[in-house]
């Protein structure tokens, strides 16, 4: 009985070692299986890294070429940029200049414009203040006659209401003064005039001479208001030329 179980405990342990030889080996196949796999693994990992790199730097040198060329492009828009506004500036200053150009002449023709315009009104006032003056003037003169004949140039003036101690002639060789004064009227408060005419103050009225006269030889007389004066003239010497 004992030597059965000795005998089947060896037979055990020879199988018991048989199968871990069995197992050894199979694990030194599966190991070498498993390193192989690893190296495997890590070559294909090795050249995925490789790969990447590779994609990488050649994703790098195309974002160079792309970041140089928008760099390019961006300093060929930016030359553009500064090339408009400069000729923009440029055509800013040259319609500048024109508008000033244009603003000068338009300035000077105006301003002879209203020189003009100023000398004419200057003109027309002078025009109408003689006018004015004759008429204003013309309606304070007494109204007179002017008569020559061979010998002598007579005048009548109508003196109405003057007296004769209130007239006053004075003579030079070409014209003639005739100064007078009216009397003044009392002003009564209660009238109101409605128009008023006649002449008041004193009035002076001076008359050209169309020829020289003997002032020593003239005269004057003063007859229902109406003054005459005669002045005898001067009679030219005729010089005769003896013909030879």
């Amino acid at each position: 009985m004992s030597e059965n179980l000795i005998i089947i405990f060896f037979i055990n342990k020879k199988n018991l070692e048989g199968d871990r030889m069995v197992d050894k080996d199979e694990m030194k196949d599966k190991m070498g299986d498993i390193k192989t796999s690893v190296s495997d693994k890590k070559e294909d990992v090795s050249n995925s890294i490789n790969q990447i790199k590779e994609n990488t730097q050649s994703k790098s040198d195309e974002m160079k070429d792309k970041m140089g060329d928008i760099k390019t492009s961006v300093s060929g828009k930016k030359e553009d940029v500064s090339n408009s506004i400069n000729q923009i500036k440029e055509d800013a200053q040259n319609k500048s200049d024109d508008m000033q150009e244009d603003v000068g002449k338009k300035r000077t023709q105006a301003e002879k414009l209203l020189n003009d315009i100023m000398n004419s009104i200057k003109v027309k006032q002078v025009e109408v203040g003689k006018t004015l003056s004759d008429y204003t003037t013309a309606l304070q003169k007494p109204p007179a006659d002017i008569m020559e004949t061979n010998d002598s140039i007579i005048i009548k003036i109508d003196l109405p209401a003057v007296k004769k101690e209130n007239i006053e002639i004075g003579i030079t060789g070409e014209s003639i003064d005739i100064i007078a004064k009216f009397d003044d009227e009392s002003e009564d408060e209660y009238i109101n005039y409605i128009q008023k005419e006649r002449s008041y103050g004193e009035t002076k009225r001076t008359i050209k001479l169309p020829s020289e006269i003997k002032v020593k030889e003239a005269s004057a007389k003063f007859q229902d208001s109406v003054l005459t004066i005669k002045l005898p003239k001067i009679e030219k010497e005729v010089h005769k030329i003896d013909i030879s």
